[in-house]
């Protein structure tokens, strides 16, 4: 018998292993002999009414698509008492496990696996479906390549339901948009929020809100305040940061409209080459997480990784695997401690100030110069605002590993308008505002609009440098661009 069972057959299927057991369900590995095909079959267990409402959902919900991002459903059956659910089988792993031993992934690769969600997200939005519970779990990779949403027992399609209640939150904490941690109506941007979310964890490998419970968790999301995912990994393109900014921005207004508009970004990303050869580099990827952590033990998993399981080789070969991690992060942190931080000094005329690393509040100033320590060394932007309306200095800078940084901010006295003053190192930058030649650095005594601008810093030899700024009214500012020559670091 497999896994227990009083027959090994389910209907015209044969069982042939236990492969995981959840909360609400049981998973089988069978064989359809009819069409000699592998199959996978989930068994609810301890049914009551609701669940059982739910369970049929996944199966009416999923049945009708056929899309290749999407777990396909063969069947829904009634049989020794019990209700099953037969799917296309998927050989491989799910996101989840390879988040938890190989994040942070390379950035071409989790663009790549994002996309293919959002492929499938694009057609079930087009079906006016909603599936309200992504997350790394409900994501399969196959080892050919091949990328499979999972679990719409909890989407939402334009068909009132009665399966939750007015005001009930369901799915999982982390991956939730604002409007759904509120309770309020979601839509098919709030797919697109959690797609953001997703990508952000495979970049970084932490999740964009934490919280000691999942109360504090919702609070955050509501509040829509996250770290930069550049504070994690510094080897982020800076375009993809902004896919992901854009797609987790907490107004729905700011954020992707749809799907495609999310997925023509990715394909702006994505090289040409990485596209069309997209199953052949996720399944490349595949076999690398393999030989990294799986073969890292002395026992391999026979099952797929894909669906939970709680036998006792599962938790002997992940207390190896975290044996190993820890060791390793030790060593990665010795590393980082000791040659990747910086010491950061900060002069400025300004007190009290606010002192900001890529956006992301680092500390508060109330003398002439203080210093911050344990900067990650590489290119970042820094703001030094003074309290109210007294100035902001922002500047790039290229930190060296191992060395001591001294930046002397020094902001001009507040103006009735705003007012820029323009540096450079090497001088004589051309620096333009939306394209437009504001002239050579040094520049003094600028008066520009107030609001967002582009700015570009261009001079032969030197790497071009670009940015968002937004100048805030009444406001003076000390701009300073420290070009990289090119072909150097």
């Amino acid at each position: 018998m497999a896994g227990g069972l009083e027959s090994d057959k389910v209907g015209s299927f044969r069982l042939i292993e236990k492969i995981g057991e959840g909360g609400m369900a049981i998973i089988y590995k069978a064989v359809q002999p009819s069409l000699k095909r592998t199959v996978v079959i989930k068994k609810l267990k301890d049914p009551n009414r609701e669940i059982i409402e739910r369970f049929k959902k996944e199966a009416f919900v999923s049945a009708s698509f056929s899309q290749e991002n999407v777990l396909a459903i063969y069947d829904f059956i009634y049989a020794n008492k019990s209700y099953y659910l037969v799917m296309e089988y998927v050989d491989g792993h799910d996101l989840r496990d390879i988040i938890d031993f190989s994040a942070p992934l390379p950035p071409s690769v989790a663009a790549l696996i994002i996309r293919e969600v959002a492929k499938g997200i694009e057609y079930t939005h087009n079906k006016g479906v909603i599936h309200r519970d992504i997350k790394p779990s409900n994501i399969l990779i196959s080892h050919h390549g091949e990328i499979k949403l999972i679990d719409f027992g909890v989407a939402k399609d334009e068909t009132p339901s009665k399966l939750t209640l007015t005001g009930m939150i369901v799915g999982t904490p982390s991956y939730m948009s604002p409007e759904q941690a509120n309770g309020d109506p979601l839509g098919p941007q709030s797919d697109i929020y959690s797609l953001g979310v997703l990508l952000y964890e495979m970049l970084t490998g932490v999740k964009p809100f934490l919280g000691d419970t999942n109360t504090e968790v919702l609070m955050k999301i509501v509040k829509g305040k996250f770290p930069s995912p550049k504070k994690y990994n510094r080897e982020i393109p800076w375009r993809l940061v902004q896919i992901v900014k854009k797609a987790m921005r907490r107004d729905t207004d700011k954020r992707y409209l749809n799907a495609s508009e999310f997925i023509r970004d990715l394909d702006h990303f994505i090289p040409w080459k990485v596209q069309t050869e997209k199953k052949d580099t996720i399944s490349h990827f595949l076999r690398k997480y393999e030989t990294d952590s799986l073969r890292s033990s002395e026992e391999t998993f026979s099952a797929p990784k894909m669906y939970p399981s709680n036998t006792k080789r599962f938790w002997y070969t992940a207390a190896a695997v975290i044996f190993l991690f820890l060791i390793a992060s030790f060593q990665i942190h010795r590393f980082y401690k000791n040659e990747r931080f910086i010491n950061l000094e900060v002069k400025t005329n300004i007190q009290p100030a606010s002192v900001y690393l890529d956006g992301n509040l680092i500390g508060e100033m109330s003398s002439e110069s203080k210093v911050f320590e344990n900067i990650l060394s590489g290119l970042h932007q820094i703001q030094v605002k003074g309290e109210g309306n007294r100035g902001i200095y922002q500047s790039n800078y290229y930190f060296k590993p191992g060395k001591n940084i001294t930046i002397s901010a020094i902001i001009p006295e507040r103006k009735t308008v705003v007012t820029v003053d323009a540096t450079s190192n090497p001088s004589g930058v051309a620096l333009y505002l939306d394209d437009i030649l504001l002239g050579n650095t040094p520049l003094q005594g600028l008066r520009l609009k107030s609001g967002e601008h582009t700015i570009k810093a261009l001079r032969d030899g030197y790497e071009p440098y670009s940015a968002q700024i937004n100048f805030e009214k009444n406001q003076s500012y000390h701009l300073h661009y420290n070009l990289t020559p090119q072909n150097s670091h």
